[in-house]
């Protein structure tokens, strides 16, 4: 059997860019940290925990308290939420996302995952935003650590013991971020990119050797499950 696990922002839901907003907003609502997305460019973890870690260091020489997090996790999805009141559009799938998910749910030698460097309550609020079903699929979120490789680790695990395996024949990794590539390369997992123009050369260029735009033809995407490579191996 074998596990296919995706990102969410960027690879199933076009939220990169709402997200981004809301988070910059619940640290300048919460603490008063005013930036923007090249505050934490040189970050060495992107994932919500990691990112509010390491601005949390740039301000005040500390890592942020219990607490201090849940108030900005708390604001960043009631912010989410407010955006999604005034307009569904921020929050639409990668096309051809549902019927992919869909179809690969119909699929008897393939499992689902998710692995976001999302907060879990952010993660499913922009999945049922988007309408794309995600009841009973294990996940790996910032929650877990700040690295992506603990995220997607703790995805991986989950994932065998909710469908009751000893291990998989082999997992494919997929998303959008160059941080996605490195990840994939550093735990040896096979990677499939959802970019174009920009985003996809930025890919390549990182190691991926799989890329398609989105979701729409779904019978390239599923051949690329069977055939992608470890990025840059």
């Amino acid at each position: 059997m074998k596990l296919v696990i995706f990102d969410i922002d960027g690879t199933l839901t076009q939220t990169s860019r709402v997200d981004a907003i809301c988070f910059a907003r619940a640290l300048a609502e919460i603490h008063a940290i005013n930036v923007d997305e090249a505050d934490w460019v040189d970050c060495p973890h992107v994932s919500d925990t990691g990112v509010t870690h390491y601005l949390f260091q740039q301000r005040f020489g500390r890592a942020p308290q219990g607490h201090e997090e849940q108030m900005i996790k708390e604001r960043l999805v009631r912010l989410l939420e407010e955006h999604h009141e005034l307009d569904r559009s921020y929050f639409a799938e990668v096309p051809g996302a549902m019927g992919m998910l869909n179809r690969l749910k119909q699929k008897r030698d393939w499992f689902r995952a998710i692995a976001t460097g999302c907060w879990q309550p952010s993660a499913e609020m922009k999945l049922r935003a988007a309408s794309l079903d995600y009841e009973g699929v294990p996940g790996g979120f910032a929650e877990d650590g700040v690295a992506r490789e603990t995220i997607v680790s703790a995805a991986i695990s989950r994932s065998i013991s909710y469908y009751q395996r000893e291990c998989f024949d082999r997992i494919v990794s997929i998303g959008d971020g160059v941080w996605d590539v490195r990840t994939a390369a550093n735990l040896g997992l096979a990677f499939v990119g959802i970019a174009r123009g920009a985003r996809a050369e930025a890919l390549s260029e990182a190691g991926a050797k799989q890329i398609i735009p989105d979701f729409e033809d779904q019978d390239h995407f599923f051949a690329l499950l069977e055939k992608a490579e470890v990025p840059g191996v």
